[in-house]
């Protein structure tokens, strides 16, 4: 779950909805710069993140930070076995998505060094090893899908994480902008984004092949509503909101 609060609600955002996001725009992505694999890269961005989909039916609280909990602080021994479930489920379907997947996972888990996240990258490790040599990837290839992958998750976190129109300099991981990735073993440039008005973000520029149309489908839940039923129950009987945002590249101030 995406979390973030306001005065007298707490907006939260499951994490399927955000993925989906990641979707539409890897589904804009130019095709000769994917060149293979390109429905099997679009299918990865709109299902990373299935390994939320259980804990997201429930919210639940966080009595020590005194708010619902959110994926930046969800309990790591939950969270790792609802990460492998998920990807085991992906590997079935698709095993190239599912590498993606847990490279993505992996990637974010190492920059933790607690139990939890060694024995889970260790584990993944294995999986990616065994995919990648099933499949014969190429390793080049490998990772310009995963920056991509990368570019439409943060993409898409930046609109989940503070309220449409939010200035640049007040997100906290974004506010330098974003990596976009160069095929061909060419590194990346760092592109920025900007809110122009509520519904349209405007990028320096980008890898799409065309604007993208976007629906952000999210939860507004009253806090003295969470008092009074809980978090579960207060989330369970909200309204499903939905926020149209288009994407596209202009001049960023």
């Amino acid at each position: 779950m995406i979390v973030y609060e306001k005065e007298d609600t707490y907006v939260l955002i499951a994490q399927q909805d955000h993925a989906r996001i990641s979707g539409d725009l890897m589904a804009a992505w130019q095709e000769e710069l994917l060149g293979e694999r390109i429905s099997e890269v679009i299918q990865a961005a709109y299902e990373h993140d299935r390994s939320w989909a259980g804990l997201d039916v429930d919210p639940i609280w966080n009595d020590a930070a005194g708010r619902p909990y959110s994926f930046r602080d969800f309990p790591p021994n939950i969270r790792f076995l609802h990460y492998r479930h998920g990807i085991d489920e992906l590997e079935r379907i698709n095993p190239y998505a599912a590498v993606l997947s847990s490279l993505l996972y992996t990637m974010l888990a190492e920059r933790a060094d607690t139990p939890e996240t060694r024995a889970f990258v260790s584990r993944e490790k294995g999986r990616q090893a065994n995919i990648q040599a099933e499949l014969g990837l190429y390793m080049e290839t490998l990772h310009y899908h995963l920056n991509a992958l990368v570019l439409c998750d943060e993409l898409s976190l930046f609109l989940c994480m503070e309220p449409p129109g939010t200035p640049i300099r007040q997100y906290e991981w974004f506010a330098s902008g974003f990596v976009y990735p160069q095929p061909r073993g060419c590194g990346g440039r760092r592109i920025k984004a900007q809110w122009q008005g509520d519904h349209v973000v405007v990028l320096s520029e980008g890898p799409f092949a065309r604007p993208v149309d976007t629906v952000l489908a999210y939860k507004e839940v009253c806090k003295g509503e969470t008092k009074q039923l809980g978090i579960a129950a207060a989330y369970k009987q909200a309204e499903l909101r939905s926020h149209r945002v288009r994407f596209l590249v202009g001049e960023v101030k």
